[in-house]
């Protein structure tokens, strides 16, 4: 296959990474270049569509047509931004430059959650005790897993209260620039 200079062409090779050919020299591209040259890719497809749609179309249809492009615009530029890369935290860092009131947040849900499943199990035991008497295996197993969650809440909470606290002396003690 023969590129024409300057022209973006992407190749996958067999590795699984993406190269660009300049000249005759292939690059590695990063991510974003990638979704770059596929965007440009995609808009000169649409583009090429809608010109050959609306030679078809008659005058009084522009209108649609013009609705039409920016609703396939719109839905493109939602998929693409759909595909980003979202921020990631480090849950077990206890670096004030992290975000700590993020982190806190974060092990307050997963308490809160662990709590409610121990409620859950706490009300599955007394129906199981109802059907089955309280010496019954089910009994048993559901208190001790409702146990067992409620303990992971308070571990939860205490890691929740660490972070909380990084985070309050950090505004406190504001790091020297």
């Amino acid at each position: 296959m023969h590129e024409k200079e300057g022209h973006d062409a992407i190749r996958v090779a067999n590795m699984g990474f993406a190269c660009r050919l300049v000249g005759n020299i292939p690059t590695i591209l990063t991510r974003t270049q990638v979704m770059q040259v596929v965007m440009k890719g995609l808009i000169r497809m649409i583009a090429l569509f809608f010109r050959r749609w609306e030679k078809r179309t008659s005058h009084g249809d522009q209108t649609r047509a013009s609705m039409g492009r920016s609703l396939l615009l719109l839905v493109i530029m939602l998929g693409m931004s759909s595909c980003a890369t979202p921020e990631l935290i480090d849950l077990n860092s206890y670096d004030p430059s992290h975000d700590q009131i993020a982190i806190a947040g974060y092990y307050k849900n997963q308490a809160d959650a662990m709590r409610e499943k121990a409620h859950a199990q706490v009300i599955a035991a007394a129906r199981y005790e109802a059907l089955f008497g309280p010496e019954a295996d089910v009994v048993f197993g559901a208190r001790l897993l409702g146990n067992y969650y409620e303990q992971t809440a308070k571990e939860f909470e205490g890691i929740a209260e660490a972070h909380a606290s990084v985070a309050r002396k950090a505004q406190h003690h504001p790091a020297a620039p």
